[in-house]
């Protein structure tokens, strides 16, 4: 994989894409794994590992922690397979004529922009477990401390950037999977949110027919 294509599919997505598909190995679940340990940034937490399990040691908490996101890495991997296969059927409908495989590197290289989230992720989460630092153990204490060292900024930052960088992995999206649908990027963003969404409206769906 050339390094670049992290780069410019944020600027050139279909341009990089087509250079993507015609290559030998696409690096479809690198990339979704890759975005999972990003992501997961602000969940890593050695030292709570420890406190929830006493007598653990930084070695254990470590390979405790890189578990953690081997098997998150794996359901993310996962997801990106189910959500191609509703992905590719649902682009035929919309007159695509990508193959599965096309499109899974698609949707994969549409989640570029949960990689760079780290840009924020990081800094961010340093910040807020510096404000929680201190001897306090009464929870009322820590939230009134975390929020009088700008918590609340950190917060609302924090949410800001969420829905950019999940927007910016939508539209990416939008692009990389119009290229490999051969079709317009205004069918790739449908075709981008209806296998998004498909899934869910059959688990809502499921679930209120057994509830009734």
């Amino acid at each position: 994989m050339s390094l670049k294509y992290l780069v410019t599919i944020l600027y050139q997505p279909r341009e990089t894409m087509q250079r993507i598909l015609a290559s030998a190995h696409r690096w479809s679940w690198e990339i979704a794994a890759l975005a999972c340990v990003c992501a997961s940034v602000n969940d890593i937490n050695v030292d709570a590992a420890a406190k929830e399990l006493p007598g653990l040691r930084l070695g254990p908490g470590l390979a405790l922690v890189a578990l953690g996101l081997i098997l998150g890495a794996i359901g993310w991997v996962i997801s990106l397979y189910i959500v191609a296969w509703i992905a590719t059927p649902v682009g035929r409908l919309l007159g695509g004529t990508g193959s599965v495989r096309d499109v899974r590197a698609a949707l994969a290289w549409g989640l570029v922009p949960v990689i760079w989230s780290v840009v924020y992720r990081l800094p961010l989460t340093i910040f807020a477990r510096n404000l929680h630092e201190g001897p306090q153990t009464d929870p009322r204490q820590l939230l009134m401390r975390f929020l009088s060292h700008g918590g609340c900024s950190v917060i609302v930052l924090y949410f800001f950037f969420q829905t950019l960088f999940a927007i910016a992995s939508v539209v990416i999206g939008s692009f990389t999977v119009a290229e490999a649908q051969h079709f317009s990027t205004e069918k790739g963003f449908v075709n981008v949110v209806v296998a998004i969404v498909l899934p869910f409206l059959v688990i809502g769906a499921a679930v209120f027919t057994f509830t009734r």
